[in-house]
C-alpha cells in the first residue's frame, strides 16, 4: 500500500467528506480528488496537516509503520530500588506494606 492509499483508507474510515478534509488541510476538493484518481503526489507538502486531521503520524502515512512511543523513563525511586540488594528490596516492600496498612486504618 502506498502513501495515497493509506491517506484514503484513513479518510474513508473516518467518515469525513473529502471536501471537508480538503478544507481542513488547506487544499481543495479537486486537488484531493486528483490524489485519489490520477496519482498526483502534491499531497507530500500537506503530510503534517493530513496526519493531524486523520489522527495519525507522518511516519505511518509514508511507511505504514506505526511507531510506538519510547517507554517513559523509570522514576528515580525505581532506579534506586532496583539498585538495592534483594534483601534490602524486601525490607522496602515490607515498609511500604506497613505504611499502607497504617493509612488504610486512618
Amino acid at each position: 500500500m502506498d502513501t495515497a492509499e493509506r491517506i484514503f483508507q484513513l479518510l474513508d474510515k473516518s467518515g469525513m467528506e473529502q471536501k471537508k478534509f480538503a478544507e481542513l488541510i488547506g487544499s481543495t476538493d479537486k486537488i484531493v480528488s486528483k490524489w485519489r484518481t490520477s496519482g498526483l503526489k502534491s499531497y507530500r507538502k500537506y503530510l503534517p496537516q493530513i496526519a493531524e486531521v486523520l489522527n495519525t503520524t507522518v511516519d505511518y502515512l509514508l511507511s505504514g509503520d506505526e511507531k510506538k512511543p519510547a517507554p517513559a523513563p523509570a522514576p528515580d525511586f525505581l532506579i534506586k530500588f532496583n539498585s538495592l540488594t534483594p534483601e534490602s528490596q524486601k525490607e522496602v516492600i515490607a515498609f511500604i506494606e506497613f505504611k499502607h496498612g497504617q493509612e488504610s486504618q486512618s
